[in-house]
């Protein structure tokens, strides 16, 4: 795919019958290989009594297990290096990368050829959404230590055809002076709270942010763009468009903001399927117009590590009208993570609603809290 092209081209601009036509051949083919590749999914199957063959439609999936973080970790701890659900031999492995596990020890991830170039497709297309775009300068502040949204998301900006500058993290100073010497409007890909901690460090090297040049701004990692108080004290201090991009360290960057900035939309057509459930009882339910619940993935076309209905844990809200930008598939705004929402008389609370209102009494309370689960 040439430079210019990342509008989600394979599959935005077929109609779609035919798309569904090829996710279900996909995931047909998908989890045939899988049956046949991955003792780690082939006994959890066998012990609910599904197989492959019994697949023929999308709906067909829900029929099949879930799959959890930790179930990996254990089978790594339990079968090393990469666990049972390793499908490729090493000499087709070409990169390995870590998650964040649920012991404190990462999750080793590793990824055939093709496995690179399709992460490679999905992120571009997200950052393509983002508004990167072939000639722009980005300074990449992620963690290029293992961490997936160093090296691995770096290669999907160059995808786009963007040239980048691989910072890592530490670096703040020396960026500041290869900005200020550059001269040229340029983009920064980090957390969004590296680029409040960057705005201060500059400051405190006596410029002004707005002045040095930082125009484009796309950020992952953690949930202060979900925050419009966040948002908008990065756009004020440094005069950039800041724009979300929403992954997995396991599946890649599967969603961004466009210029519209009204959600977040899906890009993983024809390479992973989503699917909507209810986040407590786990049936499937209808994606329509501000419904919540959660996202479930599964690849299509994953080699080395398939992952068949990976749970995200990310409360969202969807929304199915078309964008303005023209996308047509899908979109959210994440309310919250299951694992973080906790319930007081009856309601459903998520941290980041509570930062958002915190962030309301700014500059008189920092933003900065802890929440305290008790009976009284």
């Amino acid at each position: 795919m040439s430079n210019g092209e990342y509008w989600n081209a394979e599959m935005e601009t077929v109609l779609p019958e035919r798309q569904r036509e090829i996710e279900e051949e996909r995931l047909r083919r998908q989890l045939d290989y899988t049956w046949s590749a991955s003792s780690f999914y082939r006994r959890k199957w066998e012990a609910v009594g599904v197989q492959p063959d019994r697949v023929r439609h999308i709906e067909d999936l829900a029929k099949f297990p879930f799959t959890e973080k930790r179930e990996f970790q254990e089978s790594q701890e339990a079968h090393p290096p990469l666990g049972e659900n390793q499908c490729a031999p090493l000499d087709r492995l070409i990169r390995m990368q870590a998650t964040g596990g649920t012991t404190g020890r990462p999750l080793r991830m590793a990824m055939t050829r093709r496995d690179v170039e399709v992460y490679n497709e999905v992120g571009a297309r997200s950052a393509w959404a983002a508004g990167l775009r072939p000639g722009d300068v980005l300074f990449e502040c992620m963690n290029y230590s293992l961490y997936a949204g160093g090296v691995s998301d770096h290669m999907t900006f160059e995808t786009v055809g963007a040239c980048v500058a691989p910072v890592g993290i530490g670096q703040s100073k020396r960026l500041i002076e290869i900005i200020r010497d550059m001269r040229i409007p340029v983009s920064l890909y980090s957390t969004p709270s590296y680029a409040l901690h960057l705005a201060e460090v500059t400051r405190a090297e006596g410029i002004e942010p707005r002045g040095l040049g930082i125009r484009k701004g796309l950020f992952s990692g953690d949930a202060g763009l979900s925050i419009p108080g966040y948002r908008e004290q990065i756009e004020a201090a440094w005069a950039m468009t800041a724009r979300d991009i929403w992954g997995m360290g396991e599946l890649g960057a599967l969603a961004a903001e466009c210029e519209h900035a009204s959600g977040m939309h899906y890009v993983g057509q024809g390479l992973f399927l989503a699917e909507f459930i209810d986040a407590e009882s786990g049936e499937v339910i209808p994606m329509t117009e501000g419904a919540v619940g959660e996202l479930v993935f599964t690849t299509l076309h994953r080699e080395a590590h398939p992952m068949i209905r990976f749970r995200s844990h990310d409360h969202v809200r969807v929304f199915v009208e078309p964008c303005d930008c023209g996308r047509a598939g899908f979109r959210f705004v994440i309310l919250g993570r299951s694992d973080d929402m906790f319930i007081v008389k009856g309601i459903n609370v998520y941290p980041p609603g509570i930062q958002d209102i915190l962030y309301g009494f700014l500059p008189d309370l920092t933003g900065e809290f802890q929440t305290v689960s008790g009976r009284t």
